[in-house]
């Protein structure tokens, strides 16, 4: 079990644990240890791949969980915000979309696989997970700062959930010629 990999396995861990304190959270110091908590994860994911490339452990575990994480984590977190209502009414849309999309792609890569064929991921789905965990951050600290930084974070969330839509349909594109339609 490579450095790369265990990072990536921490990230996993840390979810249930950011999940609770969000959910159960009652108090501003619960809320800071879950961003906190977050941001620790987050950097995970730059790490994993860092260090891989940097000490030569890339694997098929890391190619295979490394993207399973991030989506396990943003996906994770942004129920939780929807449950405690710090995501709410037609917000949840964006939500809604950004789901659809790490579903879409991850089942794309599936089938794409089955086929003997890669899907690496592209500079900027990159940019698009960096930016998702910025705002989910940004979402988990929100209660903290107000009603005026959250409605900024939201729009945020937009901006973000758009740049997903558009990074899938991108991967969509690029593997048409390995899908039959018939």
């Amino acid at each position: 079990m490579s450095i790369p990999n265990i990072l990536t396995l921490l990230r996993i861990a840390i979810i249930p644990i950011i999940l609770v304190l969000l959910i159960n959270g009652t108090s501003q110091t619960e809320t800071l240890w879950a961003f906190i908590l977050f941001l620790i994860s987050a950097l995970t994911d730059f790490f994993d791949g860092w260090l891989a490339r940097k000490l030569k452990q890339e694997s098929d575990f890391g190619r295979l969980f490394d993207p399973i994480a991030d989506k396990m984590l943003v996906i994770a977190v942004y129920f939780a915000l929807v449950g405690i209502q710090v995501i709410t009414g037609w917000d949840i849309l964006a939500v809604v979309l950004i789901v659809c999309r790490e579903l879409l792609v991850s089942a794309l890569r599936e089938y794409l696989a089955e086929r003997n064929v890669t899907m690496p991921p592209s500079r900027q789905a990159k940019y698009k997970t960096a930016l998702q965990l910025l705002v989910t951050a940004a979402l988990i600290i929100s209660p903290v700062f107000g009603e005026s930084f959250l409605n900024y974070t939201l729009v945020s969330l937009w901006v973000v959930s758009v740049f997903t839509i558009f990074t899938g349909f991108s991967y969509l594109l690029n593997s048409k010629k390995h899908i039959n339609f018939n």
